[in-house]
Order: C-alpha cells, then structure tokens, then sequence
C-alpha cells in the first residue's frame, strides 16, 4: 500500500514515481491498439527529426570551421605621407 501514513521510511518521491508507474499501466491498458500505434509512430518521427536536426546543426559547424580557414588573411598597409605607384602591401608582388 502507498500511504504517507503507514510508510514513514518512504520517501515522497519513490511515492510519486510508483504512483506514476500504476498510471501509465492503467493508462496503457485504457487505449486501444490503434492509439497506442499512433503514440508510437509520433515518437518515432520525433527521434527522426531530432537526428536530422543534429545531423543538420553539425554539419553547420563543419562549414563555418572550413569558411573560416579559408577566410583571406588581411594584410597590414603602412602609413605614408606621400607615395608612388601602388599602395605597398596590398597588391601582391611579381617577381
């Protein structure tokens, strides 16, 4: 018997786990087979979904960590006061 009154040892929780348990037998037993089926299939696409988003959100990561090795390295450009030709440093160098 789960009663607060004649087990003092039992903690609340376990109480509340055992009771949820007896509601999901009696709740199983209340649907048909057919309602069952549908539970499970919604599930089942749940799953499916969940693997496609990581699939998805993975891959995302492995195409900004390749952007981002393939991201030109800047260049730093020296201050003049006066200058001629190109600008150094920007423009790559034919030798």
């Amino acid at each position: 018997m789960l009663s607060a009154k004649y087990n003092q040892a039992m903690k609340i929780h376990t109480m509340a786990k055992e009771l949820g348990r007896l509601g999901g037998k009696v709740r199983a037993k209340r649907l048909s087979s057919k309602r069952k089926k549908e539970i499970a299939s919604l599930g089942g696409k749940a799953r499916s979904q969940s693997f496609v988003a990581t699939k998805r959100i993975k891959e995302n990561f492995n195409y900004l960590a390749t952007m981002y090795l393939l991201k030109p390295k800047l260049s730093r450009v020296k201050r003049l006061q006066s200058f001629r030709g190109p600008l150094p440093g920007i423009y790559p160098t034919s030798q």
